[in-house]
């Protein structure tokens, strides 16, 4: 088994794939959050609300701010390691650079750009309708407003070739005869005594 990346051409994601990725990675942030908002309740209990609901950048409170970086981390943690996140992983999706090809070994994307697009990137990409998102249907490699803003774009992860092993097939075995037809072994006979010979110095019997 080896994988086969010079011979395999690179296929883009579309939108409607991209889409239920990002579907699945808002699900997986749902149930993080919880525990996030949970812990927030506490602190803004005990503060008496004063600490989280006073507004610091713009109409944003500290709370919002809090569960924007959450979100943000993980794209941009799990895009910089991994080249992927849960969702995209589920549908073998990879983020890799705009120079990228298949027949060349993958590079680890620069940090500062993955910033760039999970943050700076998807806000623009969401404002008028979303059209930022809506340029992967047309555009022939599929990107986005985010990806032409990061120099990045989204492809299926390389494939593996599996090459199957030819066995030889076994002559057929024929089936044994029953036991009672068998040849049974031939039972020894006994064998018959021998006559000594009269030593040479001994008389022959009846002779003087």
């Amino acid at each position: 088994m080896q994988n086969n990346y010079s011979k395999q051409e690179m296929e883009y994601a579309g939108f409607w794939v991209r889409l239920a990725a990002w579907m699945v990675d808002n699900a997986v942030l749902f149930a993080g959050l919880l525990v996030v908002r949970g812990i927030l309740a506490i602190i803004s209990a005990l503060s008496q609300g004063s600490l989280l609901s006073t507004d610091i950048l713009f109409h944003y409170t500290l709370k919002d701010i809090i569960l924007y970086l959450c979100k943000a981390m993980y794209f941009v943690l799990l895009t910089y390691c991994t080249g992927t996140t849960l969702g995209k992983r589920l549908f073998n999706l990879r983020v890799v650079s705009v120079e990228y090809s298949c027949n060349q070994e993958e590079t680890k994307l620069n940090f500062w750009d993955v910033v760039y697009r999970e943050t700076i990137g998807r806000f623009l990409s969401g404002i008028l309708l979303g059209i930022g998102y809506l340029m992967i249907v047309p555009d022939r490699e599929k990107r986005g407003l985010h990806d032409r803003l990061a120099d990045t774009k989204v492809v299926y992860a390389k494939k593996v070739m599996v090459y199957e092993i030819p066995v030889q097939a076994l002559p057929p075995i024929k089936p044994g005869k029953p036991q009672s037809e068998e040849s049974q072994p031939e039972e020894s006979q006994p064998e018959k005594p021998q006559p000594e010979e009269p030593e040479s110095g001994e008389l022959q019997s009846g002779k003087p």
